[in-house]
């Protein structure tokens, strides 16, 4: 007879990934996961295949709501240029619920923490900065084609470029006691894309 999930996985999976984000992977431990969760150790186990497999499942469920917020951002904007914009203002407002303080970025934080001794680890941020870029080198694009932005520049090299400033505030907005003076950074990016 199979056996019956008798708790609601996306809030076990919400909770655990607020727990990883703010204490990070080797911060967090089993009693941690099971008082943020609810779970026994046996039915994380169960349920996920472990700490480190359930760690993995909350990252892939932050970046799946990341993309679903930026692709929500692009598709609410006037123009290209303006997207770009709201994707970095999107970036600033990041944090893993009302009463955490501003965190970084989950996937940032456990590069920082685990990226030399976790090969997984540096497949999945490899996944996601391409993602990233993708998305950036499309909105690029689209400026362009909208004379928003030089067509001369190449599309990809300022994908790769925003995506490392965004990755930068990502950082920054963790240690800035105002994310708000971060705002002048965007201000600037903007403006050196659109200079001719």
């Amino acid at each position: 007879m199979p056996r019956v999930q008798l708790f609601d996985k996306e809030k076990a999976l919400k909770n655990a990934m607020e727990l990883f984000w703010k204490k990070g992977f080797n911060g967090t431990s089993t009693r941690d996961l099971e008082k943020a969760t609810g779970l026994g150790t046996s039915s994380i186990y169960n349920s996920f295949g472990g700490k480190e497999a359930l760690f993995f499942e909350t990252l892939q469920y932050y970046m799946e709501a990341e993309q679903f917020k930026l692709g929500q951002n692009i598709k609410n904007s006037p123009s290209a240029l303006k997207a770009l914009r709201a994707l970095f203002e999107c970036v600033l407002q990041e944090d893993g619920g009302a009463d955490m303080a501003v965190s970084g970025c989950f996937v940032v934080n456990s590069i920082t923490e685990l990226a030399n001794h976790n090969p997984r680890l540096n497949e999945v941020a490899t996944t996601a900065r391409m993602g990233t870029i993708t998305i950036l080198k499309e909105l690029v694009q689209k400026a362009q084609q909208q004379n928003e932005i030089p067509a001369v520049n190449d599309p990809t090299q300022l994908a790769i470029y925003l995506q490392t400033v965004m990755t930068g505030l990502k950082v920054s907005g963790m240690l800035a006691k105002d994310p708000k003076e971060l705002l002048s950074v965007i201000d600037l990016t903007i403006q050196n894309l659109t200079k001719k």
